[in-house]
């Protein structure tokens, strides 16, 4: 169900109003539909404010799933042209202990497209997350969305009291409403100050926080920076751990003290001094970021290796013996025609190739997927000093290419103007993510979809078949005496015929027809683009058939058929319950004739 604003005013004040309103009589009349209906919506609301633009606009998550982007086919539509096609996808999850339901949200469609922008929650970077009440989704600079659940007897009027106040000119980022939705809201680990006197600009933020998501928290070594105003605005967990009084002490702290008056002594964007605190020796590398407009530093202790830097003779040496031993691999390549001048042993482990096959190598040469995407992004980078990451494949010598995360920002070196990129493997990460992904919507002894995956299908197919006058034809099948040969030969030969019995269905039905396991031996299939019943009963045909054949389980031949009910969209109904209701009666119809056969609705 979604509710969209009316045609906002330019003023802030009035679009807010509006949408303050609009949220009132929706609510409203959501509650009201509920109670003339009579229905059993479940104890909460699940909600979205969206906001896109000018555009704001109120939805109600009641589905299965709900694909987010540019798409024009998608559920849940943005019009911004910085936010991603495929940007991400809410599927709805059930506890079926507690008779609960609640909403994961992915990065990207399931079919392993990723977001260009990344999937931030909460200014931190996600692949996948259960969505908390409060949570706030950033899409772009301009478009976002704030989730909230709701009891609908005991928080609605507080909530509609809430979006009422007058503060609320933006209810999507004030900061009322993080406290309003506080109790739940999954902060971030790092601690970062996004107050109303940070100086980063807005249009920065998003870049910011997904890059600093990504990596700092996870550096053993402290990160800090603060504002050309000396704010202390973000320092990482190694940070707190090993300076502990910093946010108390601020500039007065050895880690912050004469950053601002070291300013202008930077040359390029990066100068290195030497820091000493409680008997221990820093070397601190500091960043001097103009388009953010930062200083940050990384921290290294040197304490321990004093003997070796004695032995080091330039600044050079002391950076090369430092990422040397991080697991990232690092190259350096020129600006001009990307060719490689320097890389670490990371980066040779992780390619697999020697060092002397990779100096004054074109990189473009070692990368496998997302060429033009990733030049394309170099040529930004030239121009706006602004560092970025993309997920891409690079090759590995005789062996498949492996999947890395890649950050690339520009450096001076030796006088001249380089890209320094950082990379890590993804691989195993990647792995995981397309496993738990293919397990939401494939059942797991079968390999066929889930229920929640054919009901995300069947609403694509009639959107389609309304718009085309298409018929569609909706199928149950079972295994017939199922019962009895499970007691007969135990559960394991049972799972053997049903993954013999779907892998039949499978084969008999056309490609684009789709097939579920609806539960236990009852299968599902969805049938588009049926053009008469003649094309209905061959299909019925080559399935009786098929099934007629003895199975094979394991040394035990069973011999079993079939019954199968079908109904016909528009004929016997135009939404999901009418034709699942009227194919399972039409089974049942079968099976009190004697198996074996077929009944369509009438």
């Amino acid at each position: 169900m979604n509710y969209k604003s009316s045609e906002p005013n330019h003023n802030v004040k009035n679009q807010s109003e509006q949408l303050t309103s609009n949220l009132r009589e929706t609510l409203l009349d959501y509650q009201k539909k509920i109670a003339e209906e009579n229905r059993e919506e479940g104890q909460y609301l699940y909600l979205l404010i969206i906001e896109d633009g000018s555009d704001k606009r109120l939805i109600y998550l009641t589905d299965e799933m709900y694909e987010i982007g540019r798409r024009h086919d998608a559920e849940i539509i943005f019009h911004d042209q910085a936010v991603s096609r495929n940007h991400g996808t809410i599927v709805k999850e059930y506890n079926q202990e507690e008779n609960l339901f609640f909403y994961k949200i992915f990065d990207g469609d399931l079919s392993g497209h990723t977001s260009t922008n990344g999937l931030i929650i909460n200014n931190k970077k996600y692949q996948n997350k259960y969505l908390e009440h409060g949570d706030l989704i950033q899409l772009s600079k301009k478009a976002k969305a704030r989730y909230f659940v709701i009891d609908k007897d005991s928080q609605i009027k507080d909530f509609l009291n809430f979006v009422n106040s007058e503060n609320n000119n933006e209810i999507l980022i004030d900061k009322d409403l993080e406290s309003y939705a506080k109790k739940t809201l999954d902060y971030p680990p790092f601690n970062l100050d996004i107050g109303n006197d940070l100086s980063l600009e807005k249009e920065n933020i998003n870049e910011y926080i997904s890059k600093l998501s990504s990596f700092a928290e996870l550096s053993p070594y402290p990160i800090v920076e603060i504002n050309l105003q000396g704010k202390l605005t973000y320092y990482n967990q190694a940070a707190s751990l090993l300076f502990p009084k910093l946010a108390d002490e601020k500039m007065s702290h050895p880690v912050l003290s004469n950053l601002l008056k070291a300013e202008h002594k930077i040359h390029g964007n990066l100068f290195v001094r030497e820091l000493h605190y409680h008997n221990k020796i820093f070397e601190q590398y500091i960043h001097y970021l103009p388009e953010l407009k930062l200083i940050r530093s990384y921290i290294f202790d040197f304490t321990e290796r004093k003997q070796i830097e004695a032995k080091l003779k330039d600044s050079e040496a002391k950076y090369r013996a430092v990422i040397e031993q991080i697991s990232e691999g690092i190259i350096l390549f020129t600006a001009e025609d990307f060719l490689i001048i320097e890389c670490n042993i990371s980066a040779t482990k992780i390619l697999k190739y020697p060092l002397k096959d990779l100096i004054h190598e074109n990189i473009e040469l070692f990368l496998a997927s997302k060429q033009q995407e990733f030049r394309q992004n170099l040529q930004v980078l030239r121009i706006s000093k602004i560092s970025f990451t993309q997920e891409l494949k690079l090759k590995v010598k005789n062996d498949e290419p492996v999947d890395v995360e890649l950050s690339v920002s520009v450096i001076i070196y030796e006088d001249k103007l380089v890209f320094c990129s950082v990379f890590r493997d993804i691989s195993e990460r990647k792995k995981l993510e397309n496993k738990l992904k293919y397990q939401a919507y494939h059942d797991s002894l079968t390999g066929l979809y889930k229920r929640n995956f054919f009901l995300h299908c069947f609403a694509k197919n009639i959107a389609r078949a309304k718009r085309k006058k298409m018929v569609i034809g909706i199928m149950f099948f079972d295994v017939d005496h199922f019962k009895q040969i499970n007691d007969n030969y135990g559960h394991d030969i049972g799972d053997l015929l049903l993954q013999q019995f779907s892998q039949r269905l499978q084969h008999s039905l056309r490609e684009s027809d789709c097939l579920a396991r609806w539960g236990g031996d009852e299968f599902v299939a969805l049938l588009p683009d049926i053009s008469s019943q003649d094309d209905l009963m061959i299909i019925i045909d080559r399935v009786i058939k098929s099934i007629r054949n003895p199975f094979a389980c394991n040394g035990v031949i069973i011999r079993t058929s079939t019954s199968i009910g079908v109904a016909i969209y528009p004929k016997h109904g135009e939404d999901i319950d009418s034709l699942l209701k009227k194919a399972d009666e039409a089974l049942y119809t079968t099976k009190r004739n004697g198996r074996n056969g077929y009944t369509i609705y009438i």
